[in-house]
């Protein structure tokens, strides 16, 4: 499974050989041994390399799962032990991972050097799944569904924010019918901040003004950054871009739109210390974050 990953990796026998440092009719023999278990083609080999078939693309993606599940099986049997040290897999959403990674990497190798980060980005129902499926230790979301299996503790509560380019907002807060009308750039559904939006509009009985879908965090602030609209962010979705004065943050109230950033692990695995210890550096961080105003 390995050397197949390797070669779907490089689209090339010559350069997967290479990085495996094995011969190349050794690589070949082992890929046509894994054709022939499976009674199927995963690569058609060219002249230019090799491309995966639609059953070598799921086959790479479930060669994935196995190896994070692998992984996560070794930390979770080995952090038994009393030494804080193994693989930890840490899973967070685009723009809370943007300040909260660099600095729990640069703790950990200070305080646990023995412990490896590793860390997936994914939207919250994404990672929530991960959590679920034991492919990630610790988890960053925001508002997890309550479920028995999964313990969540809350970080802070964010205030929802329309976000506009620098100098395009002259009023210290806006009521969600203001903001209403101004052109907004948003993701669609199921996109769990959307569909937080869009039921406090219901509420309030205020149609919004959507006049571009953006399913991609770092599309959508692109996308305002150059003048095309407006969007609703929280204020730590866009830190990095008002400290370099390209965008700018204004609280919506009447009603204010709240959403609880989380941190989460399995309830089976609360116990291990190798996770308690990434969790509480999650939580020293972002309160360092909000007393030093960054994050507000």
């Amino acid at each position: 499974m390995r050397y197949f990953v390797c070669v779907a990796e490089e689209k090339s026998f010559t350069r997967a050989a290479a990085r495996l440092r094995i011969a190349q009719p050794a690589l070949s023999r082992q890929i046509k041994r894994l054709e022939e278990d499976l009674k199927v083609e995963v690569f058609v080999r060219h002249a230019r390399g090799a491309e995966l078939t639609e059953a070598g693309e799921i086959l790479l993606r479930r060669a994935y799962l196995i190896f994070n599940q692998i992984q996560q099986t070794h930390h979770d049997v080995t952090i038994h032990s009393s030494h804080l040290g193994g693989v930890v897999s840490v899973g967070m959403p685009p723009t809370p991972g943007e300040f909260i990674a660099p600095r729990l990497l640069e703790r950990a190798k200070q305080l646990y050097p023995d412990i490896e980060l590793r860390f997936v980005e994914g939207f919250s129902a994404d990672l929530e799944q991960k959590l679920s499926n034991n492919e990630i230790g610790v988890a960053v979301m925001h508002d997890p569904a309550p479920r028995d299996e999964i313990k969540i503790s809350e970080l802070l509560v964010e205030h929802l924010c329309l976000v506009g380019q620098k100098g395009t907002l002259d009023k210290p807060s806006y009521t969600l019918q203001e903001a209403s009308e101004y052109p907004l750039i948003l993701p669609g559904r199921p996109n769990f901040l959307r569909i937080l939006i869009d039921n406090c509009a219901e509420r309030s009985e205020t149609p919004l003004n959507v006049v571009t879908r953006s399913d991609g965090i770092g599309h959508t602030k692109s996308l305002v950054r150059y003048g095309h609209g407006f969007t609703i962010l929280t204020y730590g979705a866009i830190i990095s871009e008002v400290q370099q004065g390209e965008l700018e943050a204004v609280p919506i109230t009447d009603p204010e739109i709240l959403w609880t950033l989380c941190v989460a692990m399995r309830t089976d695995q609360s116990r291990k210390q190798t996770l308690v210890v990434v969790e509480q550096l999650i939580r020293q961080i972002v309160q360092n974050l909000v007393d030093d105003g960054i994050w507000r």
